[in-house]
């Protein structure tokens, strides 16, 4: 069975929903893209999402793989680093949202 692939635009907001509107905190997907400086504690993993998901438009799809691979270096930095613990926390909502988006989107076959 092949990952799921879903819009870039359509996943930021499906994950914004996972993480009760932290993530983009009200702006549309495609705002957040063009964005720097965001506040808050997903902000770095956002820009991360932007910076390294092999997108050229909103629309292109991406699968799972693409977005966990995307926050990889910011995990890792996380961990070797005393990071804020409220951004260590979001990182890994994010990750689990990742996770529940796609899951439900293979439940749908989609």
């Amino acid at each position: 069975m092949m990952s799921p692939r879903l819009p870039f635009d359509e996943c930021l907001a499906r994950l914004d929903a996972q993480c009760a509107g932290e993530l983009l905190r009200g702006m549309t997907p495609r705002d957040a893209l063009a964005v720097t400086g965001l506040p808050g504690p997903y902000a770095p993993a956002l820009r991360m999402l932007v910076d390294w998901v092999p997108v050229r438009t909103p629309g292109q799809p991406v699968t799972r793989n693409e977005l966990v691979h995307a926050l990889g270096p910011l995990r890792l930095r996380y961990q070797a680093e005393d990071v804020d613990p409220e951004h260590y926390r979001a990182l890994a909502r994010l990750l689990r949202a990742i996770d529940a988006v796609y899951d439900a989107c293979a439940a749908q076959d989609i």
